[in-house]
């Protein structure tokens, strides 16, 4: 397949601007590596490499802002590693009911992820390893108000010289499909196993086990990423990470989890790190320093973007925009430009009014997520007031050309959720975002 060219009009802009991971043949003509912008002592991947060859299944927590980066950065280091690792990734948004994301189901998605990766991959995985597992399901199952046998339906007509990874993988496409889609009922097998946490480990990590035999003779380990979880609500994050790490950490396979940059900014961050073998950040691209002047990275988001458009499509003055303005977050970025993109009078090359119209839209989304949580915080903010005061106290600062410093409280938390507040972590000092330091000179809270 030939590899996409840069885009040459509107019409690609729109199509290789989407606000979205690069993968496949988008990644091998479109990235480019940022360690250097980003942290000049670190090599992200490398160091990832590093902490899964240190030890047998190593469980890793892999960090970063929300869309800053992350899934590219994985799908790079999985198309790097095609040779050394059986891959198994997913998405928990793909998977689960995003308000219903659970660590119990996680288990079971995992189990379900490694015995589709073991049938796409044609293995020969052996059935005294699988049966003990498919017994398991059958015997919890008949204490539901589901029969055994429209238990089984789901792997029903499967040949016997097929083997049982074809009735297993038909169980579990029914325990997915309650987990996706009755994730808040409360008369499901699924809501049975929930209250069965360690056996459910159990049984994923027998699955595991089970698949991982026919790839020893190829010497290819399992190696397991889990994104999205960064997409958590606080209290979603905590109960997976604090409560419930026990369970993320009791996989016995090379995983990666990907976590909320806001957990470690929560005085519960000593209480789950240490249960991960390493835990590796993606640091923010800082494109300009406190008093807004372009830094290193101001560069390598441009490149960035020009690696996937032609030069004559955007003019100087509207890109040395739409990257001060976006704040090093290429989510955003990219999200600017594919909406600049659509505007009904757009054309090409793309000015300031173009890009101006997408920060714009950019602006909004902010006034709507600078917002208390749906369920209250035991310690958390009383008011948005709250959230304001802190952004303004940070940005007053920032304008002064200070550094403003972390606080691991809950208002902290919810700004970084929101991106509202950006961690350069390789210097490790908050900024304000951009568009946000517009949004508070028209609440007359900055000068």
């Amino acid at each position: 397949m030939e590899l996409p060219g840069k885009a040459k009009d509107l019409e690609g802009i729109r199509r290789v601007c989407r606000p979205a991971p690069l993968i496949g043949k988008e990644l091998e003509s479109f990235f480019v590596e940022t360690d250097m912008a980003r942290d000049p002592h670190q090599e992200t991947r490398k160091r990832l490499i590093e902490a899964l060859n240190s030890r047998e299944d190593a469980r890793l927590l892999f960090y970063g802002h929300r869309g800053c980066g992350k899934s590219t950065e994985l799908n790079k280091l999985l198309a790097e590693q095609k040779e050394r690792f059986l891959p198994v990734t997913f998405s928990v948004h793909d998977q689960m009911s995003p308000t219903a994301i659970c660590a119990e189901d996680l288990i079971l998605i995992i189990a379900e992820r490694v015995l589709n990766a073991a049938k796409n991959y044609n293995l020969k995985v052996d059935d005294d390893l699988l049966k003990p597992v498919l017994d398991y399901f059958n015997d919890t199952t008949r204490t539901t108000t589901e029969s055994r046998d429209s238990q089984l339906k789901a792997g029903a007509g499967v040949s016997s010289k097929a083997g049982l990874l074809g009735p297993l993988l038909g169980v579990f496409a029914r325990l997915s499909a309650q987990i996706k889609l009755e994730a808040h009922s409360k008369e499901t097998t699924v809501a049975l196993l929930r209250k069965r946490p360690s056996d459910l480990l159990v049984q994923a990590n027998n699955v595991i086990e089970a698949v991982r035999k026919p790839l020893l003779e190829k010497n290819l380990p399992l190696l397991i990423v889990v994104e999205d979880l960064d997409k958590l609500e606080l209290m979603q994050a905590r109960e997976m990470y604090v409560n419930h790490v026990n369970l993320l950490t009791g996989i016995t396979a090379n995983i990666i989890y990907t976590i909320p940059i806001f957990l470690f900014h929560s005085p519960d961050v000593n209480a789950f790190k240490h249960h991960f073998d390493d835990v590796v950040a993606l640091p923010m691209i800082k494109v300009t320093d406190p008093e807004g002047q372009p830094a290193p990275g101001f560069d390598t988001v441009k490149k960035i973007i020009m690696q996937r458009i032609e030069d004559n499509l955007i003019k100087e003055d509207a890109l040395d925009r739409l990257v001060t303005m976006t704040g090093g977050v290429l989510r955003h970025a990219f999200d600017v430009l594919h909406t600049a993109a659509v505007m009904v009078d757009a054309r090409v090359p793309l000015e300031q009014e173009h890009i101006n119209y997408g920060l714009n839209q950019l602006r909004k989304d902010f006034w709507q997520q600078i917002t208390l949580p749906f369920h209250p915080l035991p310690d958390g903010p009383k008011s948005v007031d709250d959230l304001y005061n802190r952004l303004a106290d940070y940005g007053r600062k920032q304008l002064k050309g200070e550094k403003p410093r972390p606080v691991s409280d809950s208002v902290n938390q919810l700004l970084l959720k929101s991106c509202a507040l950006v961690e350069y972590n390789g210097e490790g000092w908050f900024g304000v975002h951009p568009l946000v330091i517009e949004n508070l000179k028209d609440l007359g809270r900055l000068s």
